[in-house]
């Protein structure tokens, strides 16, 4: 019997070339672990998070996370086809990123780093390891843009941001994706540099729109459609009265709004709460937790994809999106970039072993 195991090693450059910087392939892998979620067709574990402190320090010190899911789709692979997204994915896999505030500045490194592995349903043997930098920040994005879909306006022309570094810009094009009628963003960032080299880059990836660097994240809020706030903010800034009536607020980082603002709000969309729970960090569930709105305030995203939930009642409501991210977004994501690969031809195939010495 050949005990041989291989996988297929895709690094960076070979994520790109499979299509990994394409949003629109992005939001339906992620749109696909949504709709999955809300069917229930999944196992994910609650995030094991190395912490050198307290939650308030993985802005500070870093933190290590541990991602590991199974998502399914067999039993729906019909109603995937008929919403137009991907097949099943019938797997399990892991993403493990670290995060290191001062790498940018003491190491001209990436702030955070990842790993994806996928393996095989039926040995349990690894099909793919690769980077999972791109995957995680793209996912990110596509989940914001999923929301965008599903909860914002129809009609939403104006989007505000707060962040214009590497997650700004996956949400402004996953914004585009889910608001294609969205004509203006309007950006701040404490570096105004960093804004203006964002205004730079996305008027040539999104032509169609303007983009405008504003003087405070007040003026980013006041009389937007859609915003999102991607910031490494160690306090809250953002009051709840700049939100305009009806709009959707997708804040993916921890500490931007104040649990407090979230009275201004008439609906609070979560992708998983079980795991923005667990993980204790998030306003969402600061806010349940310390009494400041009820439980019943809070619906997960996938319930709304699957039909189940209408979250959006009025034009006038205003809808706060707080995903911790999950491992599934992960896993579809990475498959899809994963069945490229293959059918592309892209990528390593290195050996894990040619005879396992305890086999």
């Amino acid at each position: 019997m050949n005990k041989k195991v291989e996988f297929l090693y895709l690094q960076q450059e070979d994520c790109v070339k499979a299509g990994g910087y394409d949003m629109e392939g992005t939001m339906k892998a992620t749109e696909r672990s949504f709709f999955l979620h809300g069917k229930g067709d999944y196992i994910l574990p609650h995030k094991p998070v190395i912490r050198w402190g307290g939650p308030e320090t993985e802005e500070t010190t870093g933190r290590i996370m541990s991602m590991p899911s199974f998502l399914g789709g067999l039993e729906y692979e019909e109603e995937l086809k008929e919403k137009g997204l991907l097949g099943p994915v019938n797997t399990s896999g892991i993403k493990w990123i670290p995060s290191k505030p001062h790498n940018p500045q003491k190491y001209g490194l990436p702030r955070a780093n990842a790993i994806i592995i996928i393996v095989d349903p039926e040995t349990l043997m690894p099909v793919s390891v690769m980077d999972g930098a791109l995957v995680s920040a793209m996912r990110t994005g596509a989940a914001s843009g999923v929301a965008v879909k599903y909860l914002a306006n129809p009609k939403s022309e104006v989007m505000g941001l707060i962040g214009g570094s590497v997650q700004g810009i996956t949400q402004t094009h996953a914004f585009k994706c889910g608001a294609p009628n969205l004509k203006l963003c309007k950006v701040y960032d404490l570096n105004k540099e960093t804004s203006e080299k964002f205004c730079e880059r996305m008027k040539k990836e999104i032509p169609d729109m303007e983009f405008r660097v504003v003087e405070s994240a007040e003026e980013a809020f006041r009389d937007s459609d859609v915003i999102s706030t991607a910031t490494m903010a160690k306090k809250p800034y953002v009051d709840g009265s700049w939100y305009k009536k009806g709009a959707l607020h997708c804040e993916i980082s921890f500490w931007d709004t104040p649990a407090e603002a979230l009275t201004y709000v008439d609906k609070v969309v979560v992708d998983d709460f079980d795991a923005v729970s667990g993980h204790g960090v998030d306003v969402s569930y600061r806010a349940v937790k310390d009494g400041v709105i009820p439980r019943e305030k809070v619906t997960d995203l996938g319930k709304t994809v699957i039909g189940e939930i209408q979250v959006r009642e009025s034009e006038d409501d205003i809808i706060f999106f707080n995903p911790i991210g999950l491992g599934i977004h992960d896993l579809s994501e990475a498959h899809r970039v994963y069945t490229n690969a293959k059918k592309m031809g892209i990528g390593k195939t290195l050996p894990l072993w040619e005879n396992p010495i305890l086999g």
